[in-house]
């Protein structure tokens, strides 16, 4: 009779752990790491360094190379003022949205005989905290 009893404890507990399911967790996905923006550099072409650059007319170009642009693009934008008294050229404030890297630019409104500060801020549209900038001279002949 004994065994009777043991038998029967073994055969419900085996059914009884046969019978309860056991869940196994749905692992969660790693999260997905946010792309950094890599810090945003410029070029001019013609770069005039440190001298002045000339104009020979009215107007000045230059190729402007962003490099390691953002995929949503940047906007740049471009201001010139006479050295003299830091005031506005009549063509000098222009931002040019969108920008695509190498197009020419060309700044105008330029008189002979005056020396003016051209300044360019290039800015990503992701993140306007992601900005490069390049300043020279330039002067009509």
């Amino acid at each position: 009779m004994f065994i009777r009893y043991v038998a029967a404890f073994v055969l419900s507990t085996f059914l009884l752990s046969a019978g309860c399911k056991k869940e196994t967790p749905t692992p969660n996905p790693p999260p997905t790491p946010t792309p950094t923006e890599e810090q945003l550099s410029v070029a001019l072409d013609p770069d005039p360094g440190s001298s002045t650059a000339a104009a020979t007319g009215a107007t000045y170009d230059f190729k402007l190379t962003v490099t390691k642009a953002p995929s949503a693009g940047v906007k740049v934008d471009v201001t010139t003022k006479k050295n003299a008294d830091g005031s506005a050229v009549s063509e000098g404030t222009k931002t040019i949205d969108p920008y695509t890297s190498g197009s020419v630019i060309s700044i105008g409104g330029l008189t002979a005989g005056t020396l003016y500060d051209v300044s360019v801020t290039v800015t990503s549209k992701s993140k306007s905290s992601n900005n490069a900038s390049a300043s020279f001279k330039v002067a009509r002949k």
